[in-house]
């Protein structure tokens, strides 16, 4: 099970995901929020040294919970491997650890299922209903276990309890 992450470490620092509306309005502007197409040209070409959420301290993406559902399952994975992956160890080691990656996933604590093996699997929707993509080892390779509940209380355990707001993973190797 994955340990409870209060306070506000998430908004600086580490890869997060994100799905409490509330939060996401207060941490952001809705302009500040990136589309998936625009993170990914930003990493093709260059980060911005200023990143535009959290005082310059986070960049918050929109569209990746498209990305998953519209996607083969089994390609999907491979793409995260060739392409997604790269991206956060690339923002990682621009910031130096030091600035967040924040993916807003509306959906989450519907979507998102913990499994005995420690992972936290997407529940996909549309024409892939009923598959299931190991996302936080997708986006956390092997520290993929290590990743914290986002919680506004300590009384959280699991991704469905209603003070989680999402995963937070500070740091990808």
């Amino acid at each position: 099970m994955a340990a409870i992450m209060n306070g506000d470490t998430w908004t600086r620092r580490g890869i997060s995901l994100l799905w409490d509306p509330t939060v996401i309005g207060n941490v952001a502007n809705l302009e500040d929020i990136l589309s998936f197409r625009q993170y990914m040209n930003l990493y093709k070409l260059g980060w911005p040294e200023e990143l535009p959420s959290i005082n310059g301290d986070a960049m918050i993406v929109a569209g990746l919970d498209a990305i998953m559902d519209l996607l083969v399952p089994d390609e999907i994975i491979q793409w995260f491997e060739k392409n997604l992956y790269p991206s956060l160890l690339s923002f990682q080691n621009m910031y130096e650890g030091q600035c967040a990656l924040i993916f807003w996933l509306p959906d989450g604590k519907k979507r998102l299922e913990y499994k005995t093996d420690g992972i936290y699997y997407w529940n996909c929707a549309g024409q892939y209903q009923g598959a299931q993509i190991p996302l936080s080892s997708c986006l956390w390779n092997g520290a993929a276990v290590d990743a914290k509940l986002i919680s506004v209380s300590q009384n959280v355990s699991d991704v469905k309890d209603k003070d989680c707001i999402g995963l937070y993973h500070p740091r990808i190797s």
